[in-house]
């Protein structure tokens, strides 16, 4: 009966240095992080952007009222597809790798929950 306990203990033991082992390299190696403000701003232009009538301003779009937000309320800032609360350029889900106007709006605007 001791050696069941005895092997537990090992297999935990070797997972303990494992993981200090691991953590120890991951602060070693650097990551590079990507912020919103050194992500490259979607032109108005981009295929996709046309696509979905993009504009970096909000007040030059035509915005239907839609998920019970008046048109003139809708841009970036309050969409689900935007990814940071911040700034006046920010990631959205919509654009990979690029970055959308804060104040900006596309037809694939959708009111944030």
């Amino acid at each position: 009966m001791g050696n069941k306990f005895d092997a537990g203990r090992r297999r935990t033991t070797g997972l303990i240095l494992k993981a200090v082992a691991l953590s120890s390299v991951a602060t070693m190696v650097k990551i590079p992080v990507a912020f919103a403000q050194d992500l490259p701003h979607v032109e108005e232009s981009d295929a996709t952007a046309v696509a979905l009538k993009y504009l970096h301003d909000a007040t030059k779009a035509e915005r239907p009222d839609k998920s019970g937000v008046v048109g003139a309320d809708q841009d970036c800032t309050n969409c689900q597809f935007i990814q940071a609360d911040a700034g006046d350029w920010r990631p959205c889900m919509l654009f990979p790798g690029k970055a959308v106007a804060a104040k900006g709006w596309c037809m694939s605007w959708t009111k944030k929950v």
